[in-house]
């Protein structure tokens, strides 16, 4: 496998934000405040997302107090994207906050990236 170029799409930037999402993510990180990225329907989560038992067992077990600015709700997703033809290799979008996508699957799109 060749080099993978990552990108971060996020919607907002408060304080040091994306500064400090730099010691996690070594990829480029794009800024879109208008959420032109996220799509003409924006999927957002609510209170009742976090009122699951799986939430709530999660929330027991953080550890570092995390960030709590923003609004928080809008949900994201993760694209494999190829160069030229290849186009969308993989896609997952957030149905429920804090859903994650299976690694598997998207080390499997990864490895198909032509170079």
């Amino acid at each position: 496998m060749g080099t993978v170029k990552l990108h971060a799409v996020v919607k907002e930037d408060l304080d040091t934000e994306i500064e400090d999402f730099r010691e996690f993510f070594k990829g480029e990180i794009h800024l879109d405040e208008k959420k032109d990225f996220y799509g003409p329907h924006q999927r957002v989560g609510g209170m009742s997302d976090l009122m699951t038992f799986k939430m709530m067992g999660a929330y027991r077990k953080i550890k570092e107090q995390g960030n709590m600015k923003g609004e928080g709700w809008v949900m994201g997703g993760v694209l494999v994207v190829g160069p030229g033809d290849q186009g969308l290799l993989y896609e997952h979008i957030e149905a429920k906050v804090a859903q994650r996508c299976d690694i598997d699957q998207v080390m499997e799109a990864v490895n198909k990236i032509s170079q």
